[in-house]
Parts: structure tokens; sequence; C-alpha cells
């Protein structure tokens, strides 16, 4: 059992850092369009990102247009999230 929870562990650990990495994009270079980020973060890290933006947009830390072009900007609870050091 105690292997599964360290397993969890490094996922959830995992998933918040590429949160953290799609904020500070976002703060550097926002706004960017969602498939631009999926791109982004295939190419540059092999990572699934599709959960991990779903999440953050659940959490309104990001915020994505209506439109078909999907513009995806950090939020001012975004940009509150990144000033955190521990999250």
């Amino acid at each position: 059992m105690a292997h599964y929870s360290h397993k969890y562990e490094r996922e959830y650990q995992k998933k918040r850092s590429l949160q953290r990495e799609v904020l500070e994009l976002l703060k550097r270079n926002s706004p960017k369009k969602w498939d631009t980020l999926h791109s982004y973060f295939a190419r540059e890290r092999g990572a699934n990102i599709q959960p991990v933006l779903e999440a953050l947009k659940d959490a309104r830390y990001i915020e994505v247009s209506e439109d078909i072009d999907q513009i995806v900007r950090i939020t001012a609870s975004g940009l509150k999230r990144l000033e955190q050091r521990d999250h």
C-alpha cells in the first residue's frame, strides 16, 4: 500500500509542477491559443497537458475564450497562485 501512496504522490507533484509551468508561461506570454499550449507542452515536455489545463480552468486560474481560437489567459487568481510559495 505504501508503494501506491508514493506513486500517487509523484503523480500529484508532477501535475502541480505542470500547472505551475503553464501559469508561469501564461504570465510571461499571455494570451496563448489552447492548441499552442498543447503543442508546446507535448513537444517540450512530452506531457499530456489536457487534464492540467482543465484543472486550471476549473479552479479559475485560467480563462478560455468561447470562440474558435480558444484563447487562454491567466486570471488574477492564477497570478496570486504563482505568488504562493508552497502549493
